[in-house]
């Protein structure tokens, strides 16, 4: 009888101990999520009283943000870790052979959103391409930060109030910004933003650095500017939507007057061979339609731009095609569509 209540006794110990261990990798296992929110709310709670739970803190935040809301919204091909350090200026560090993002913040005690604010914002261009940071102007790059981030964590009003915070302060002082930045949330309306400005953004960066050149600023505005007339269905008559740059080639071809639908769609092609004739060296071209019938259109123009090039000695290859439901002038949850033709 001693036996088996001492035995009784060194069980309930070890329960005592493991228990609440076992209880907790249980629930780890069947709610990871949950549990890690768990974890993010302890450590925003210790962080009042250390640093090192601030930066452990702001990291999971981060990554948190960046494998959700980001990874969805942005082409990211992978997923680095994160990790927040202290420094004497705002910095990161991008360690390829460990996929790891080092965010270095500047040192002192600020409020919490206003931290983890700071840290998107300078790992978003890491996590796209960190060749944009060297070819392109930095108030720009940054601007792109801005508003990628306000829009990924929307639903956060603490957190885009810092975003906004950072935005003003940045437009205000720079006439080009004030202009390109309401641009670029009206293209992203129509999720043109991440279909096609971006994608254009990183490949050029990839391709000209580690080389800056100051004029490819001008570009870019341009490049902006044609996608927002596009956008808003402003393009004058018989003007191209095309740019035949030094870095940025394309076209776009937005499929939506019924009269070209019913000519089978002739007008297009012509419209592309007009433009291939003034731009030879084109690379690629956008085919973008609203709506189920303009999709269908849509899809038949791509399958006949491709046999119609190739008549005249030019390879097309589809490398994004993409159906989805967005924002079309003002209207929510319309068909859109997306195809890009490179061209060889």
């Amino acid at each position: 009888m001693a036996m088996i209540e001492e035995f009784t006794r060194v069980w309930n110990s070890i329960w005592g101990l493991l228990g609440p261990i076992l209880a907790f990798i249980i629930f780890y296992l069947l709610y990871p999520e949950k549990f890690e929110r768990i974890v993010m709310h302890v450590l925003k709670l210790l962080s009042f009283f250390s640093k090192s739970a601030e930066k452990r803190s702001i990291s999971k935040e981060v990554s948190r943000i960046i494998t959700t809301s980001l990874a969805r919204y942005l082409p990211l091909e992978e997923v680095p870790k994160v990790i927040v350090k202290w420094g004497d200026a705002d910095r990161t560090i991008l360690d390829l052979k460990k996929n790891m993002l080092i965010i270095v913040l500047r040192e002192g005690r600020k409020h919490h959103y206003e931290n983890v604010a700071r840290a998107l914002l300078k790992a978003i261009p890491d996590l796209l391409a960190p060749e944009m940071k060297v070819v392109y102007n930095s108030k720009f790059v940054d601007c792109l930060s801005a508003h990628i981030v306000k829009n990924a964590v929307r639903e956060n009003t603490v957190l885009v109030s810092f975003i906004n915070e950072f935005i003003s302060s940045e437009i205000e002082k720079n006439e080009e910004l004030r202009e390109l930045f309401p641009m670029l949330i009206e293209i992203d309306d129509q999720s043109l933003f991440s279909r096609l400005l971006l994608p254009q953004l990183v490949r050029v960066a990839k391709i000209r650095y580690p080389h800056r050149d100051p004029g490819i600023d001008s570009e870019v505005r341009e490049l902006v500017r044609i996608i927002y007339k596009v956008v808003k269905g402003e393009q004058a008559p018989g003007l191209i939507p095309m740019m035949c740059g030094k870095y940025f080639k394309l076209l776009i071809l937005r499929v939506a007057r019924p009269e070209k639908i019913a000519e089978m769609l002739e007008p297009h092609v012509q419209f592309t061979k007009h433009a291939l004739d003034g731009c030879p060296t084109m690379e690629s071209i956008y085919i973008l339609a609203a709506g189920k019938v303009n999709i269908t259109a849509a899809k038949s123009l791509k399958t006949l731009l491709i046999s119609e090039l190739k008549e005249i000695g030019l390879y097309a290859r589809v490398s994004l095609e993409d159906e989805y439901k967005g924002f079309y002038k003002g209207k929510p949850h319309i068909n859109l569509y997306v195809c890009k033709l490179e061209i060889g």
